[in-house]
Parts: structure tokens; sequence; C-alpha cells
């Protein structure tokens, strides 16, 4: 912790340490500037008010393990909570880099920012990952049926949860892996307007604006953000630059009708542009076959999100009520040379309606769920070159869910889940859920473990898809199942300002869609015999010193192979993360320090043109910063950097990604 004694010479060191990184001269100047306004305050060393960090996240509720919110130490599956307050101090601009800290997740951008990006939990696919945006299920129902991470913004964003391993039983189909649960900032009592300006690297410029507040009974939140970039060239041997631009508007609105009846509408849409290379697959071969190539490419999407949803709490709040009904709405163009090539649109509306029963006593609590679910899909495929390939597809689906919890004074608590699918397409499916956690009574000790079964059924684009000379679905796939278990051990230190959790995890996926290659040079999909296994250990730690110094890390040892033993693409083995938080001037000013390891991993090449050929990506590490000073109550200042080590790396072979960067800011709030 600082001390006026010894203060400046360390902070001259750390000025020093930073120069050294090269970092942008938009950067620099204003970061050391910052960090000797801190060294500079003879401020007195704060006291230890706040309250240990053990019982904040033990504490803290957990919306996405169960049907009900639960605090974190009657979770038995492994979660990963991102607040606010996190959030914020990263300043990051794409939600995507923000979950690159989280253990188990590897991250997998095609190149410059905008480009599709994957989420892997624990070796599961990026379509193994259900998304919830304000428990709006958002994974893409046309195409791959998963959600890709490019389009989503951080501005509105108010909470993050990652729940790993396989909870098909709580949500059903796409959940193999785990789910990501994001919820927007939640509107309170009042008025609460903000304002921010950005600009930087690669001519990039971010607006964003909001307002939320309201009264006793209503209250709401309306948002807008535009984000603009000249990008980089995705191509690592040309220097075109490969632009993006997003605007997203989020509306979102809370009602209390009575005491015991309240509604909620959410509505969000997103519209963006992203300009592409292409690999060069040209006959006859040129000398840069398989490589990345400039090209005037561009793929145009939007999305549509809508809720309504009614809560009814009756018997002084043990009997719950609760119906929902969720819109998603897909749209996706693409161009080359400026002509439309293709689309693709998709549609999801689902209708669920569950209730649950709270009842005990003597220290024990119980609680049972039931519900009811449905949900239809719609695809449209339209092919600008090939008549043929224009098709419309649809599915329904309707399922039955219900789950069994009880704790016992506060230290024991188990949960069972299930689900029955009635798929129009697919056999029927049952999935279970098992988890449990027991909090030692002495020494801050916690055991959590899980046990999980997940479901996937094939997408629309698996099944029926077609590009000219190039993918053929195949409407015989099977769905993919996976069973899963964890088990981890958490421990409270240093009188509670410290929590390390070791936790060990495996999963075995049956009939893996994986892509093959036909004897015309075209690809398809099918059923892979055998089964897939994952392995792993992930390490997390978090400590809070005084009321300044937070840190956290995470490291996650991965073994994810096919049924031929061989390693996945992708798939990194080992990953890791540690973020610094230093808070100064009474928490008018922050210096937030992040460092992120992703190990290497396979990844196909066609530069030989074999398509069986694959080829070891070198591992890399990003160092970002993010400092920021509040000039007064209302108007903050902050810079930031990303890559601040100017690391050349890829995430996939053949595709550039971002060096150095720097970015300056003002956000104002009235």
């Amino acid at each position: 912790m600082w001390h006026p004694a010894r203060g400046p010479a360390a902070h001259r060191e750390l000025i020093m340490t930073i120069r050294s990184f090269r970092i942008p001269r938009i950067l620099a100047a204003p970061a050391c500037a910052l960090l000797t306004a801190a060294a500079a305050a003879d401020l007195p060393e704060d006291a230890d008010t706040e309250a240990p960090l053990r019982e904040d996240r033990w504490e803290e509720l957990v919306v996405v393990a169960s049907h009900l919110p639960r605090p974190a130490r009657e979770v038995g599956s492994a979660v990963t909570v991102l607040t606010a307050d996190d959030l914020e101090r990263r300043r990051l601009n794409l939600a995507a880099e923000v979950l690159r800290e989280v253990p188990g997740v590897a991250v997998n951008r095609v190149g410059q920012e905008g480009a599709l990006t994957q989420i892997r939990i624990r070796g599961a696919e990026g379509n193994h990952t259900l998304v919830l945006i304000d428990g709006i299920e958002a994974n893409d129902p046309a195409l791959t049926a998963e959600f890709n991470f490019a389009n989503l913004l951080t501005w509105d964003l108010g909470r993050v949860e990652v729940i790993r391993g396989p909870q098909s039983a709580l949500y059903g189909s796409e959940a193999i892996g785990g789910v990501i649960s994001l919820s927007t900032v939640t509107p309170e009592r009042g008025l609460d307007l903000r304002a921010e300006l950005e600009g930087g690297s690669f001519g990039t410029r971010q607006y964003g604006a909001s307002a939320s507040g309201g009264g006793d009974r209503v209250r709401g939140l309306l948002s807008a953000t535009r984000y603009d970039t000249d990008g980089i060239s995705a191509s690592p041997i040309h220097d075109e630059r490969d632009g993006y631009d997003n605007t997203t508007v989020h509306g979102k609105l809370d009602v209390d009708v009575t005491d015991a009846l309240a509604a909620r509408l959410v509505l969000r849409h997103s519209d963006s542009r992203v300009e592409e290379d292409r690999q060069d697959f040209d006959f006859p071969p040129t000398p840069t076959q398989g490589l990345v190539v400039d090209a005037d490419n561009a793929t145009e999407s939007s999305q549509l999100y809508g809720l309504a949803e009614i809560e009814a709490r009756l018997l002084d709040d043990r009997w719950l009520h609760r119906a929902a009904f969720g819109y998603t709405r897909t749209e996706s163009d693409s161009f080359a040379d400026a002509a439309r090539t293709g689309a693709a649109d998709g549609e999801r509306r689902r209708f669920g309606y569950d209730t649950t029963l709270r009842f005990g006593g003597g220290g024990v609590e119980h609680a049972l769920t039931a519900g009811v679910q449905h949900e239809a899909l719609e695809f449209d495929n339209l092919s600008a070159t090939l008549p043929g390939a224009t098709q419309s597809r649809d599915d329904e689906q309707t399922s039955l869910v219900a789950e069994y919890a009880v704790t016992w004074q506060e230290r024991v608590a188990a949960s069972l889940s299930a689900r029955r699918d009635d798929n129009d397409r697919f056999d029927d499916a049952t999935t279970v859920r098992a988890a449990a956690s027991y909090v030692l009574p002495a020494g801050g000790t916690r055991l959590h473990a899980s046990y999980g079964e997940g479901i996937t059924n094939p997408n629309f684009f698996e099944l029926f898809g077609f590009l000219p000379d190039s993918f053929v679905g195949n409407p015989d796939l099977q769905p993919e199942s996976s069973r899963g278990w964890d088990v981890g051990i958490e421990q409270s230190l240093l009188g509670g300002r410290a929590l390390v959790d070791l936790t060990w995890f495996s999963a075995d996926l049956e009939d893996e869609i994986v892509t093959v290659f036909l004897p015309s040079f075209d690809s398809t999909v099918e059923n892979q015999t055998g089964t897939s296994e994952r392995r792993g250990v992930e390490l997390t730690a978090e400590a809070r010193l005084g009321g300044r110094w937070h840190l956290r890390g995470s490291y996650t040892y991965l073994d994810a192979t096919d049924p031929d033993g061989a390693r996945e693409l992708r798939r990194p083995r080992h990953s890791g993360s540690a973020n610094l938080n230093y808070a100064f001037l009474g928490g008018r000013g922050n210096v937030n320090l992040g460092a992120l390891f992703n190990g290497s991993q396979r990844d196909s090449e066609f530069v030989s043109a074999t398509p069986a050929s694959v080829v070891t990506l070198d591992d890399y590490t990003l160092v970002n910063l993010a400092v920021s000073l509040a000039v007064t109550d209302r108007v903050e200042v902050f810079v930031r950097g990303e890559n601040l080590l100017d690391e050349d790396y890829t995430e996939v072979f053949g595709y550039a990604a971002p060096g150095a960067a720097g970015y300056l800011g003002v956000r104002a709030r009235l």
C-alpha cells in the first residue's frame, strides 16, 4: 500500500516501467500525468472499513445458476461474476475482451474488430455456449446458432455472470459448455444522465449516452451508443484497413403494478457493418494459396431482442409465478465487390411459465419449481448466385422443467434439476443437473460440486445450409450430447480479505458435429463416432487489501481431445489472467492493469491445399492499462491502452490482430 515516505519513488518507477511498454503517444502523457497526481496526493492510508471480500462474494446473489437468485455460497457450480465496478475499471469497449479474464473461457476473433468472435467454455465449441441478454436468449437462430460477440458493446452492461459446465436441464439446447448471462444497468429511483466520448488508435471513435431513473413504482433505462473504427487489415500481407461500425439502442422498463405484481419490458436493437478480407482459394492456385488477402467484402447485420415479463408474488413472497415472452430476430447480409451475394435471417419466439413454492422451518428451507416452455424457430436463407439455395425452414419445441433446492442453516445447499424436451425434428431428450455446496463450520472453507447433462441440436445451417463451391448441409445430423462434472474447494485467507478456489472438471461429448471435406473440395458436416473428452483444472484467486488495492487472477489447464486423441482446434492448453486495481485520491482516481495469457493452440491451415493440415499458433500475452480521474463531481477523464507490449500474435491462422493502441475519453454524469 502506498505511503507518503516512499510513494513518489515507487510511482516514478511505475511510470518508467509503463514508458518502457512502448505506449502510443496518445496514451503515455495522460497516463503519466494521472499517476504523478496520485503520487503527489498526501493522503492517509485508507482504513479497512470495507466488509471482508469473503462476505461480499459469498452473499452476492447469483442469477444464472438456478431458477431463483441464490447467494454464491449456495451455488455448487463454478461461476464467475463481473460487477459494474469491474467493467468500469477496465474501460474495455467490447464484451469479448472482458470475458478473456474468466477462467475456462477462450476467445477467438477472426482478425479485426467486428469480425466473427467466438467464445468456448472448457473446450466446448462456440455454439455450445448459451448467451442471455437481460434474460433473452440471444444465440443466432440462423447460421450457426451461436452468439457472435463481435457486436456486443459494454456501454450499458452492468453485470456479467458465467456458469461453466453442462446446463441444459436449466436452459435447454446450446448450454453444453456453459451459460453467459449479461445484464444491463438496473434503473434506480431518481434521474441519472450519462454521456461519454472516446477516441484513439485505428481511427476509433465511440459516443454513448443514457438516461435512467424513475419513482417508487416505475423505473426505466434508455441508452444508445455508436462505435466506429477504421480498423486494421485482416490480411497480414496487405495493409488495406477493414473498418467496423456498430449502433446499439437499448430500452428497459420496470413497473411495480402492486407490492405483489411486477412487470418488465426490454427492447434492444443493434446494427453493424464490418469490412472483410478473404482467404485465397482461387483456381488455379496462386502464390497466396490459403492465405488471407485483401478483398472488397462486407457483412451487414442486425439483431433485435425483446422481452415481456410479469411476476406475481403471493403468500408473503413464498409463492412465485412468472410468465415471459422472449423474441430474437437476426439478419445478416453478405456483399462482395458491393454486390449482395446472400443473406440469412433467423427468428426465435419463446414463451415460458414457471412457478416456485418456498417452504420450510427449523433452519431448513425448500424451494420447488415447475414450468413449461415453448419455442418456435424460423430460418430463411437467400442466395443471390444460386436460386435453388434459397429456402425457409422452421422448428418447434415444448419443454417441461422442474427443480428442487434445499438449504440448511446457510451452510449446506443442494439442488436437483430436470428437463424434458419434445422437439418436432429430433428425438425427445431428457437432461438432469445436480449441484451442492457445503461451508465448513470453521476455517472459511467451502466445498462445491456439480454434475450436468447437455444437448445441442444441429442448427439450421448445419442441416440445410448451402454455399456454392464451399459448403453443403447434412439433414441427417443428430444432436450432440454431453455429460460433465466439476468439484472444487474455495478457501478464505487473510481474515476474509482473499479467496482462492481450485476446481477440477471433466466432460465427455458424444456425436460431436465436425466438418469433413468431400472429393469435390466442398465441405459438409457429420456426427463423429466416439467420445470427445475435456479435462482440466481452474485456479482463481482474489484479494482486497484495504480500500485501495484489488487483485484478481486465474489460471486454466485444459486437455481437450477428439475421439482419436488429437488436441481439438483453438483450445489452448494453458491460459490465465491477472488484474491489479489501485484506487487513489479517495476513490476519485483509478489505475487498472491487466495481463492475459493465451497458450499455444492448434488451428487449420489451407496453404498446403490439404484441408486436414493443422498448424500450431504461438502463445501470446496481452497487457492492458486503464487510468481514470474525476476532475469534478460530474466529469471524469480516462485514458487506456491495449496490447501495450505490442505483441505480434494471431487468434485464427492467417488473420492479423491489432498491435499497441491508446485511447482517450471523457464521461459526464448529471
